[in-house]
Order: structure tokens, then C-alpha cells, then sequence
């Protein structure tokens, strides 16, 4: 490519919010038609510089340049003016409206007498669903579509602006293995167009799959910007993080005790059918398994936030009946969900009232919560979970996505659990912070807990598990020790095969 082929430039890019400097001296090159990453932990400046080149943010000093021009970004219609537009994690759209209506949010087109034009925005949403090849029409009700065909929507919402630049945050965070493919072919067909992406995601296998050009930051700054194609996993991970990462998996030997935990032939309703496993103390147990395997929907039933229709829990030798969630706090289970903004975490309250959520009798006196109690205990686990922020006061919100999922974990640390069921909680979460979390399921492994770790990342639950049980439709279907199976046989057991035959291609162990 040539110097003309750039299409926008950030040049010595700074911002500051109070006294805290967010960016410094960011500089970036994005080109025509191509796919580059932006990489960085969470609190690295990333969402700071895509809200300042949307529009969303003004910069305190240097420059955005677009096709060769200092751009003026004043408003998100600016850079919408520019051809500038984002996709979102988290969508905004309206479940009872049709795809139409939620592709034309806000930019509603209408006829001369004020009246909105249906029937030319349908033609325009259908022309763009087939230019993406979706498998859906632009009259179907948002609520009836998938995860990753409403992330379709919002592409198509974006492309009806015309973008030339398309900046794409954690686009893959929530969709299953096959939506992620489909998204990857839309991505090709946008590049193939000419269409400029920015690609932010934690996930280097995609990044490494995907792109031409990764720029990586690091508390605030620049650390540069390699060719995809030169660049290692091992280099990139160190400009993430500043050090060496020598174990990304930090899996220590732990002491293995005796059976916590023995699930007997649970079932519950038609997503899970008589489930049986068995985890003891300091062990790790994986859940491995493809979307809609019935992993949550068993550890939802051991906790008790879904009745079981039958089966039998025995935890620490004691027969233990799950009617509620607080009732499998009381008897000792701890549960770290997924998704940690809607069930993790109260948004409207700081670090230390989320703290408090599990066990609000430790940190209370004649019913009352102790602020000094609070005060106590939130900064003990603040400094042992290293969780960044400016004190236990901070609203939680403020928090980037590895400290929230830091905080969802420390509420359970001041309990006494026997069992702790970490439900994907590495989603959306840097490098360096996935480290951490492993190293405190080693933590609790040590202090004689048992570990239960669902993840879609059969690479982590090797990394860090003892034992792998794989799901397929609501069953456990093998039990694998970590170190006797590989990322592919699980993939393959996860994927339905009836017999070692199929999973190994007829090669007998």
C-alpha cells in the first residue's frame, strides 16, 4: 500500500479527564480496506480513542486526519458526516420493533407529508441483509432473532450510513463458534468493498486470523504497531502487559483432598438429563462443551435458581436440596455468572456495597451494614485481587470489565464456600486479567475448595483444569483427564460424536 492509501490518521492524540491522563500521544493509521486491531488490557485507553474518533469524546490536543484533512469531531453526526461508524458490544435495540424499524433507529426516513416511509426503508434493509447473505427477512421481530443475528442488524444499521470506516468492539463476545464464522465472512465482504474496520477484541486467535495490522496500548500509551503476519501470540502478549508472560496458564500442583461435591442423575426439564460428577477438595473440574450444551443450565440447577425435575446433590457428605439460591449460599456453593453486568453486579451501587452482596451478615451489626466493617473487608479484598480503582467508594460502573468481573468474584472471598462455580468468567476480559482470575481458582483450590470452571475456550481448560467433562445435548458425554486429551478431541466430543471411533478417526487409544 502507499502513504495516499491511508484513510485515517490519529497523530499525537491526548486526553485527559480530571488528572487522570487517558491517552498520551496515541498515534494510528488505518488504511484503506483494511483490518486492523486495537489491542490493550481493559483501562488501556481503547474505548477512550474509538469515543474521540466517533465523535463521543473531544481530544484535548493533537489530531484525527481523515483522508488527508484535521477532522472536526464534534458530535457523533460528525463522524457519521465522515463515514465513520461503530458497532457496539452491548446493542441497543428494541425488542418488539422489526428489523426495519431497529435498523432505521434514529435515522427514520419519511415522505413529504412527514409520514414515515416504510416501504423504501424495508427495500433498503433488505438489499443490505442480502449484501451480508443473512438468513433473515427485514419484517422479522428483533426478539426472535439470535445473538448473532441481531449483531447482523446493527451491521446493516451501520451500512446504510454508508460507512468507509467500521470500527468493531468485542464483536464476538456473546456468539456461538458459527456465528463467529458468519461474522468473519461479512468482515471479508466489507474489506473486499473497501471498507476500512477497527477491529477490538481480546481474543488473539481472532485477531491473528483476521487482521493485517495490530497497534497495541498500554496504561494510556502507544507501544506500537506490527504487521499482523510478523507479529507472534508471545510478542503481542508482552505489549499488552509489559513482562514476560512465562505461564499464561499459572496451574500449580494443589494438594487433592476428598469428595466436596457428588451430583447424582440430575436432570432438569428438557435442557439437562441426568447429569452425574464428582469434584473434590482443590481440584479444578472443567465444563467443556459448544453453545447450548446444557453447562449453565446444570450449574443453575445445583445452585438453585431452576428446580431440578430429579437427581440427588450430596455436598461436604451432606445431602443438600437446592430451593433457592440463598439456600446454596447458606449450605456453601458460591456462583460466578456470566454474564456479570445483569447478574454479577448492582450498577447503581459502589465497590463495597458489591462487595457486601453475598454475605451481608459479616459486614453488618444489629442488622445494620458496618461502614466500618465495609471499609475493613473492601479494601483487604481490593489489594488481594488487585483490583484497579480509586477506592471501595468508586461506583462500580467506572470499573473496567476485568475489574467488575474481579469485584463479582471478591464478594464470594469473605464467605465460607466449599464450592465455587466460575461460569465463563473470562469473557471480555484482557490477557492480564484472565491471569488473575486463574491464579485465584488456584487460591481457593489451595484453601481446599472445589473448582468448577465452564469455559468455551478448550485451550484455557486445559491450561488450568485437573479434570475436563464434556457436554453435549444436556449429557455428559466423557470424563478426560487435562493432561491425557487434546484441544481437538474435545472439540470433537463437544461436537456430538457417539464413540472413540469418531472422536480419534479410528485411532485407539
Amino acid at each position: 500500500m502507499q502513504e495516499n492509501d491511508v484513510i485515517l490518521e490519529c497523530c499525537n492524540v491526548c486526553k485527559s479527564f480530571s488528572k487522570n491522563r487517558v491517552l498520551k500521544n496515541i498515534n494510528l493509521s488505518l488504511k484503506k480496506g483494511e483490518v486492523h486491531a486495537l489491542l490493550g488490557q481493559n483501562g488501556a485507553g481503547k474505548s477512550t480513542l474509538v469515543k474521540i474518533m466517533t465523535g463521543v469524546y473531544s481530544l484535548d490536543s493533537g489530531e484525527i486526519i481523515v483522508d488527508g484533512e484535521t477532522a472536526q469531531l464534534k458530535s457523533p453526526a460528525d463522524a457519521e458526516r465522515l463515514g465513520i461508524a461503530i458497532i457496539h458490544q452491548d446493542q441497543q435495540l428494541v425488542p418488539n420493533f422489526d428489523v426495519t424499524r431497529n435498523a432505521f433507529l434514529g435515522i427514520e426516513l419519511s415522505s413529504k407529508n412527514g409520514i414515515l416511509d416504510l416501504k423504501k426503508m424495508k427495500k433498503l434493509v433488505e438489499e443490505k441483509l442480502r449484501y451480508i447473505n443473512a438468513d433473515f427477512k427485514a419484517d422479522r421481530q428483533i426478539s426472535t432473532l439470535s445473538v448473532g443475528q441481531r449483531e447482523q442488524v446493527a451491521i446493516v444499521s451501520a451500512l446504510l450510513q454508508n460507512p468507509r470506516i467500521l470500527v468493531l468492539d468485542e464483536p464476538t463476545a456473546s456468539l456461538s463458534n458459527k456465528e463467529i464464522e458468519r461474522l468473519f465472512e461479512i468482515i471479508h465482504i466489507l474489506k473486499s468493498a473497501g471498507v476500512s474496520i477497527l477491529y477490538i477484541s481480546h481474543h488473539l486467535d481472532e485477531i491473528f486470523r483476521i487482521t493485517d495490522s495490530i497497534t497495541v496500548l498500554r496504561d494510556s500509551e502507544n507501544q506500537g504497531t506490527l504487521k499482523t503476519s510478523e507479529a507472534t501470540h508471545k510478542q503481542i502478549v508482552k505489549m499488552m502487559i509489559g513482562r514476560e508472560l512465562s505461564e499464561f496458564y499459572p496451574k500449580e500442583k494443589v494438594a487433592i483432598g476428598g469428595v466436596v461435591l457428588d451430583v447424582k442423575g440430575l436432570s432438569q426439564g428438557n435442557l439437562v438429563h441426568d447429569v452425574s460428577f464428582s469434584v473434590k477438595k482443590g481440584e479444578i473440574v472443567g465444563f467443556a462443551g459448544l453453545v447450548g450444551a446444557g453447562r449453565t443450565e446444570t450449574m443453575l440447577a445445583l445452585f438453585g435458581a431452576t428446580r431440578k425435575s430429579q437427581g440427588e446433590i450430596i455436598l461436604d457428605n451432606k445431602v443438600f436440596e437446592p430451593r433457592s439460591p440463598i439456600a446454596a449460599r447458606n449450605a456453601g456453593i458460591a456462583f460466578i455468572p456470566e454474564d456479570r453486568r445483569s447478574e454479577g453486579i448492582i450498577s447503581s451501587m459502589n465497590i463495597a456495597q458489591n462487595l457486601s452482596l453475598a454475605k451481608t451478615r459479616l459486614w453488618s451489626r444489629m442488622g445494620l451494614i458496618s461502614r466500618k466493617l465495609e471499609s475493613l473487608h473492601s479494601s483487604s479484598i481490593i489489594e488481594s485481587l488487585q483490583i484497579a480503582c480509586t477506592g471501595a467508594g468508586q461506583p462500580i460502573m467506572e470499573l473496567s470489565g476485568g475489574n467488575q468481573q474481579k469485584v463479582v468474584i471478591g464478594k464470594w472471598m469473605t464467605g465460607d464456600s466449599k464450592v465455587f462455580i466460575f461460569d465463563q468468567p473470562t469473557t471480555g476480559v484482557d490477557v492480564g486479567a484472565k491471569t488473575e482470575i486463574y491464579k485465584q481458582m488456584i487460591k481457593l483450590a489451595h484453601k481446599g475448595c472445589g473448582i468448577i470452571f465452564i469455559s468455551s475456550e478448550f485451550e484455557e481448560l486445559l491450561g488450568i483444569c485437573d479434570r475436563i467433562l464434556v457436554m453435549c445435548k444436556g449429557r455428559i458425554v466423557r470424563d478426560f483427564d487435562a493432561d491425557k486429551v487434546t484441544e481437538q478431541e474435545l472439540l470433537i466430543w463437544a461436537a456430538g460424536a457417539e464413540n472413540a471411533d469418531q472422536a480419534t478417526g479410528g485411532r485407539q487409544k
